[in-house]
């Protein structure tokens, strides 16, 4: 399932990739939120190939809902419309649920393209599942994923609360592990992902992605940033942290690099500190 939204330059790869898999899925499902451009005419070119539905636009967490609901199949695989699946994606994934506990499979997200950014992305492990201090996966990323359609369900879906990306995917595995079920990570299931290229789309990505732990945190107290204000305050004050990264990794990535990346951990800390505020400012 993939929601989209004014995706018309991109979409098509996606759709390729998916129909390509070497496990054919039992339907794909487009969801079109509300695009501007030419994103509706370009599904249209597949056909009955896939299941095109269009919606007015309310942000990726209700563009997965309404594809859940029209699902059939009893496993729900996730990917995003700047996404590039590897040919053996879905297989990978379905082969991840090894007994009943397991309600959902995440795989890797690497970088489609060149640049920086991207390189940076995915020396951090930034859009990977990770685990917490007690092994566990605490949530996946719906740019490469696949849930048990009865949990999604049984879960509510996702929180349309969340309008923009960031927050609704670990609310709701919140939810979903509170039913009793756990996540793996099939580290060969390999998703592409254009990354954002410029700091500008980084930084925006970030403030989104603190504003939605700030929402988040109002039902999930474990995610409630203490003193956010302070928080920031000592992240731009904190340029010891920078040199420091400089240091632990010139040896691994050399100094150029190094350098970039350590200044990209400090751009990215302030962003989403600043986003959660943005958050808490608009009572979102």
């Amino acid at each position: 399932m993939v929601p989209v939204y004014n995706g018309a330059d991109i979409i098509a790869q996606t759709v390729e990739c998916l129909l390509q898999q070497s496990y054919s899925p039992a339907e794909i499902i487009i969801v079109n939120d509300g695009s501007i451009d030419q994103t509706a005419e370009v599904l249209s070119t597949f056909g009955q190939k896939i299941t095109a539905i269009a919606k007015s636009n309310g942000g990726p967490a209700s563009a997965r809902n309404m594809g859940m609901k029209r699902a059939t199949a009893d496993l729900i695989a996730f990917t995003d419309s700047d996404c590039l699946p590897d040919q053996k994606w879905l297989a990978r994934l379905v082969a991840g649920f090894g007994n009943d506990s397991i309600a959902g499979v995440g795989g890797r997200i690497e970088s489609a393209g060149t640049g920086m950014i991207g390189e940076y992305i995915d020396f951090v492990g930034f859009l990977n599942p990770q685990s917490n201090q007690q092994g566990e996966i605490p949530y996946l990323i719906t740019a490469n994923a696949c849930f048990k359609r009865d949990v999604l369900l049984q879960a509510g879906g996702f929180s349309e609360r969340f309008r923009r990306p960031g927050g609704e995917e670990p609310e709701l595995c919140w939810r979903i592990r509170q039913l009793g079920y756990r996540f793996s990570f099939a580290q060969d299931a390999l998703v592409l992902h254009h990354h954002r290229q410029t700091v500008y789309s980084f930084i925006k990505t970030l403030l989104n992605y603190g504003e939605g732990t700030y929402i988040l945190g109002q039902s999930v107290p474990d995610y409630r940033l203490q003193s956010p204000g302070r928080l920031l305050a000592q992240k731009i004050l904190n340029i010891r942290s920078v040199i420091h990264r400089i240091e632990s990794d010139k040896g691994k990535i050399g100094l150029k690099k190094a350098i970039m990346f350590s200044l990209l951990d400090y751009l990215k800390d302030m962003a989403f500190s600043l986003g959660y505020l943005r958050g808490a400012y608009r009572g979102a």
